[in-house]
């Protein structure tokens, strides 16, 4: 009996101990997910096309060459803005990089200038009126505020710059339908239908370093109208 006694102790003691290690302290505060504190905040830099490091993003700019070679970070003198200039891009090409520079950043602004590639390589002003709208949906989906920027003329091209003039005029139309802002930069580098020679290379394509202080006049107020001035 003794034995059985000394058995059942030692049992008994065993069951308190594992009941002491593997039991949760009543007080203890129940597992948080993180899903319900939504998505966690980045730790990584962002770096955009240019290997300029952007803290954090709040504007992206997104376009062919001419936005890539924008000195934006200067010319706006903030770091929060994300150059993302694809040279020798398309507008269908641009929306291809929507997931990449807008939907992990989650900026607040997004300009999109595009336009001047798909006239280059004969694609059609429906064409590239198309793709362009589409682009400022995908961004508005994304969250974030698309900015149409119009597509400026080439130098001399007088029939190009008419077609142009065709596309701005019915991205303007959707813009205000769709209540997206439109920033047009034709007031502050054209005049009488072509770009002025201060603003161009010799190109007649790409812009001088002189045209993106203009540039960033235009922007300004928008950045002003939803507080990131």
């Amino acid at each position: 009996m003794k034995k059985i006694g000394l058995l059942a102790s030692l049992l008994l003691n065993a069951l308190l101990i594992f009941y002491i290690f593997n039991t949760d302290d009543k007080d203890e505060k129940p597992e948080v997910v993180q899903d319900q504190l939504g998505p966690k905040p980045t730790t990584e830099m962002v770096i955009d096309e240019k290997g300029l490091t952007v803290t954090p993003v709040n504007i992206v700019l997104l376009g062919n060459s001419i936005t890539y070679q924008g000195d934006w970070q200067e010319v706006l003198d903030r770091k929060d803005v994300f150059n993302g200039g694809k040279p020798g891009w398309t507008t269908q090409q641009l929306s291809w990089v929507i997931k990449n520079f807008i939907v992990p950043n989650k900026p607040k602004l997004c300009f999109f200038k595009g336009g001047i590639n798909d006239y280059t390589l004969g694609i059609t002003t429906d064409r590239i009126y198309k793709n362009c709208t589409m682009i400022l949906d995908s961004i508005h989906k994304a969250g974030t505020i698309p900015v149409y920027t119009t597509t400026l003329y080439q130098r001399g091209a007088t029939e190009r710059n008419l077609a142009i003039d065709s596309l701005n005029a019915r991205m303007k139309i959707f813009c205000t339908k769709n209540e997206y802002d439109f920033m047009d930069l034709r007031p502050f580098l054209c005049k009488d239908g072509d770009i002025l020679d201060d603003y161009i290379q010799d190109d007649n394509t790409h812009l001088k370093p002189a045209a993106y202080p203009k540039w960033a006049m235009a922007i300004r107020p928008i950045l002003e109208k939803y507080g990131l001035n």
